[in-house]
């Protein structure tokens, strides 16, 4: 199977409907869905033949999650249409059962990773692949976990790092500075590799020695260096872009820029 292509495919239609979804329901979390939907693509163009489960613990950016899951055929156009309206099953954060893949409800923040420790104890054989903010790690409970995960050698999580370095109205080195996070990690003894987290070819490999029993010989952190807003020029690393709804003009600008994007 040519992963990479499946995963650009999944990667360029998700961008796309990100935009779409948050025009239409006049609001979302926009910016970091933006940064974290390659990692997203990664994961699940390679993950069909393994026992995997995704804690999406930086929850704001469901919308994300949701698009790349209508791409795999889990989540419905109708759904997508539906999204932050009255009565929808897709609200901004994950519902516990919303939908297959969706196993916990997360959103406020620093939970997550506690949550997959006690998931991965209890299941050594499946692989948890859990995905955090920057911002997120300001939360004293990702330290924590990160000490409990290294501890008891918990092999069988890869932890991610959405490294866009802003977090709601600011830079995060501005907010609660967390670099150098190589350094932090590695204090923890923990085995941590720092990649640019667009980069879907080396993320694809990582993640595919990750799902081989005989490579998980220690829990992993990959710290994941993104752009807030990636695909969408005026919004690339613009705080305000965090939350915020497309007028019309902003709306047309990004379909432009992301249909020049794939030509390319």
């Amino acid at each position: 199977m040519d992963y990479l292509r499946r995963a650009k495919e999944i990667s360029c239609r998700a961008r796309t409907n990100i935009i779409k979804v948050v025009y239409r329901a006049k609001g979302g979390h926009v910016g970091g869905s933006l940064s974290v939907v390659d990692i997203l693509s990664a994961i699940y163009s390679v993950v069909d033949e393994y026992d995997v489960e995704v804690i999406l613990s930086k929850g704001h950016c469901l919308l994300a999650w949701l698009c790349v899951l209508k791409e795999i055929g889990e989540v419905s156009e109708e759904d997508l249409q539906e999204y932050y309206s009255d009565g929808s099953k897709f609200a901004g954060h994950p519902k516990k059962g919303s939908s297959k893949s969706i196993t916990w409800g997360t959103g406020s923040l620093g939970h997550g990773l506690a949550v997959c420790c006690g998931k991965a104890m209890a299941r050594p054989k499946t692989s948890y692949f859990c995905i955090l903010g920057d911002g997120e790690c300001n939360e004293g409970s990702v330290w924590e976990s990160l000490m409990f995960m290294a501890q008891h050698q918990l092999k069988n999580i890869t932890v991610i790092i959405d490294n866009n370095r802003l977090e709601s109205l600011d830079l995060t080195c501005n907010i609660l500075n967390i670099e150098n996070l190589e350094q932090r990690l590695n204090g923890l003894k923990l085995n941590t590799v720092r990649i640019d987290g667009h980069d879907m070819n080396l993320a694809i490999d990582l993640f595919r020695r990750r799902l081989v029993i005989e490579d998980k010989m220690q829990p992993l952190v990959i710290v994941a260096d993104t752009l807030k807003g990636k695909g969408v020029s005026y919004m690339e690393g613009v705080p305000m872009w965090h939350h915020r709804k497309l007028n019309e003009a902003e709306f047309r600008m990004a379909l432009k820029e992301l249909k020049e994007e794939v030509r390319q």
